[in-house]
């Protein structure tokens, strides 16, 4: 990476931000702040207080899944205000926004010049201070932002789109309610499991994922139930861990196949990544030489499975589903297609075609729509409890 992260990972840390904006030396910053968490996080007068005599322009005009008109309008706001320090404060959409603002400002080309793969800027990004409200999305650590332009999710990835700084204070998650920490935390927990198995996974992240696996499948359930200190802080750890991982591997079939789940039915996204989990992990296992995506052989995809189920304390494949699907539950979430609206074949049809084909390049083991279609329908017919 051509960006050096500064990284402040613990309970207290957003103390440092009057340090760090010291180190950056900015005349004025622009803040993006999440609606709502800002506050209700307790960021807020921490972030005043460090912000105290500097001049400073705030955005907070924008909604999950952040779109490129969110994005215009910030560009133009921060352009508009000469800012030279970007300061963002929420979840993942707060930060991605942060990410392609600090991205784009100073470049001559037309934005959408940047949506395209493998376009390098050619001036300088705005230094980005990153500081996560939520446990689970780990962009913090990542060099690539999620927008929506048109209707279609894309995904801009440069190595100057890591955060020069970022601050993970596990008390500003003291306040998130079950199922924003249950979802959150799910997707830290589903990102860790699919680095470990990622074709682009390497000795790095997989260090990352195994430490992130074992934080979230001991603590979760505590932080999405009955939430302690010490669960939240787990839970911060295991995201920004995961993050760090997914910065070098990527994702994989798990993610490729949540965003139309979310689209389409508004589940969100931690939960709908977790929903096949079990199943993707299931069907990785039974990888051969004619369908295997890693150059590292099939032997190496199970073995990376195998270290995944020890994780989950077993070293049966079914069990290990099984084990996947507790943890859901014991979120308080639902691991039923069923029960989240996911009926009948025109569903599973339009989930299948919904997939992310980029991921799926990414998963260990080929996929078909025939093969996503197939695993979707076994998914749907298993039993949960609560169904007839």
């Amino acid at each position: 990476m051509s960006i050096s992260q500064n990284s402040y990972l613990g309970r207290g840390v957003l103390a440092q931000l009057a340090d760090v904006i010291r180190r950056a030396s900015p005349r004025s910053v622009f803040l993006v702040k999440s609606p709502g968490a800002y506050k209700a996080s307790g960021a807020e007068p921490l972030v005043e207080k460090a912000l105290a005599g500097l001049e400073t322009i705030s955005f907070d005009s924008f909604t999950p899944n952040p779109k490129w008109s969110d994005i215009m309008v910030a560009l133009e706001l921060l352009r508009k205000n000469s800012c030279d320090l970007i300061l963002a404060v929420g979840g993942g959409s707060a930060i991605d926004i942060g990410k392609m603002v600090s991205f784009l400002a100073l470049q001559p080309s037309a934005p959408e010049t940047y949506l395209q793969a493998g376009v390098r800027p050619a001036e300088p990004v705005i230094p980005l201070v990153a500081i996560p409200t939520t446990a689970g999305s780990g962009s913090e650590a990542t060099h690539f932002a999620v927008v929506y332009y048109e209707g279609k999710k894309y995904s801009v990835a440069h190595e100057d789109i890591l955060p020069r700084y970022c601050l993970v204070d596990s008390s500003l998650t003291d306040s998130l309610p079950p199922l924003w920490s249950a979802a959150s935390g799910l997707d830290a927990f589903c990102q860790a499991v699919e680095s470990m198995w990622a074709v682009q996974s390497d000795d790095e992240s997989t260090a990352c994922s195994r430490k992130a696996i074992a934080l979230a499948f001991d603590q979760l359930a505590v932080a999405s139930t009955s939430p302690t200190q010490a669960s939240r802080d787990a839970m911060c750890e295991a995201s920004h861990l995961a993050g760090k991982a997914i910065n070098i591997s990527k994702t994989t079939a798990c993610h490729a196949l949540s965003y139309t789940m979310t689209s389409m039915l508004g589940i969100p996204h931690g939960h709908a990544v977790a929903m096949t989990l079990g199943a993707v992990m299931a069907y990785n296992y039974g990888v051969g030489e004619d369908d295997c995506n890693d150059p590292r052989g099939c032997e190496h995809v199970r073995a990376r499975i195998d270290e995944i189920l020890q994780l989950l304390g077993t070293t049966d494949i079914e069990e290990g589903r099984e084990r996947i699907d507790s943890l859901i539950e014991s979120t308080g979430l639902t691991t039923s297609l069923t029960a989240i609206g996911i009926t009948g074949a025109e569903a599973l049809e339009e989930l299948a075609d919904g997939v992310n084909a980029e991921r799926l390049g990414n998963n260990p083991r080929k996929f078909t729509r025939d093969g996503i279609l197939s695993m979707l329908q076994e998914l749907q017919s298993r039993s949960h409890p609560g169904e007839s």
